[in-house]
């Protein structure tokens, strides 16, 4: 089976569960997964991916140099397989194309959404051989999982199965030598971000908790707002992350005793690693988000309502008092 689904990393780590719901129903399944170069490593995190074919669309876009020839020749490793299925759930017309480049055996079939679904691209239903209606008002994971479910026969119950949890749960050298909370603060667009006195704030409340402060980045913008939010707060007591891979960066997740974040792929990624969560909506809504373990995540705020700063310390705190009285940091 391909599975086809290209971007972005916070729809990456959503579609992990609907990986392990297939895979518990079908175990012999040789499962492949497309993708955009960029967010590769999120597939390769699931221990039940056997092969990632990681595209670099991206590159291609912005035109740098030998970045065509590179997706030529992972197209040309992509169609020397044969799959049985192919199983687009991004259904827009990029990954519909990808999808209709891999070849099937006798029988096989390429399934995607119906027209209407399509992410206002009715063209990429053309490309499927099996249509299927997006479950109204259901997105993110469960939207996935019930996909799945639809044409394959899968079981959703229970919380989502991100499996990839126990790849970060081996013991070695902690990120930090002292607690630490991650401040997810960056977002691929502006409305969903948090405003900076409010970031400030809550640091400081963190704080004087005990926690040392690590702010990851992923951009120059990002990086200039770190550092601003970091020359705010006492000498020592928060620092950048080191602009690593996205396994560098779930590595540093895993080990953090709360992460704090707005609407973003690394937010998803802490839901899925099972990490205490609070997560701050602005523009877009909590129903999207899908933990592991919802006793150990907090929603804030969303659909154009902003939390304060003194309700996310509130439940911030609420939060590290939850994990001292169960011990939950260390699950």
């Amino acid at each position: 089976m391909l599975l086809v689904q290209l971007s972005a990393m916070g729809d990456q780590v959503q579609t992990l569960p609907a990986v392990s719901d297939i895979l518990a129903r079908w175990p012999g399944l040789e499962l492949h997964w497309a993708v955009d170069r960029r967010f590769a490593e999120i597939a390769r995190m699931h221990p039940g991916v056997h092969r990632v074919h990681a595209l670099p669309l991206k590159d291609v876009q912005l035109g740098r140099a030998g970045a065509l020839p590179a997706l030529l020749r992972e197209l040309r490793e992509l169609r020397a397989s044969r799959f049985d299925f192919v199983w687009d759930p991004q259904s827009v017309l990029k990954s519909a194309l990808v999808a209709r480049l891999a070849r099937l055996r006798r029988g096989g079939l390429r399934v995607g959404y119906r027209a209407a679904d399509c992410g206002g691209e009715p063209l990429a239903a053309r490309l499927f051989d099996r249509h299927y209606a997006r479950p109204p008002g259901v997105h993110g994971t469960l939207g996935r999982r019930l996909f799945a479910q639809a044409a394959f026969d899968t079981q959703v119950s229970g919380p989502p199965r991100y499996g990839i949890r126990e790849a970060f749960a081996l013991p070695g050298e902690p990120p930090e030598p002292t607690p630490y909370a991650v401040l997810a603060h960056g977002a691929s667009k502006a409305e969903k971000l948090w405003p900076q006195d409010h970031w400030r704030a809550l640091g400081e409340c963190l704080i004087e908790q005990g926690l040392r402060l690590v702010l990851p980045w992923g951009s120059d913008e990002e990086r200039d707002r770190a550092n601003a939010l970091v020359a705010g707060w006492p000498a020592g007591a928060a620092r950048l992350a080191p602009r690593g891979s996205l396994t560098d960066m779930a590595r540093l997740l895993a080990g953090a005793r709360l992460v704090v974040g707005v609407d973003s792929g690394f937010s998803h990624l802490a839901a899925a690693l099972a990490r205490p969560l609070l997560m701050l909506f602005t523009s877009t809504g909590p129903e999207l988000f899908s933990p592991e373990l919802e006793r150990l995540s907090v929603t804030l705020g969303g659909h154009g309502q902003t939390p304060s700063a003194e309700s996310a310390c509130e439940a911030a705190l609420g939060l590290l008092r939850a994990i001292a009285a169960s011990g939950a940091q260390t699950a």
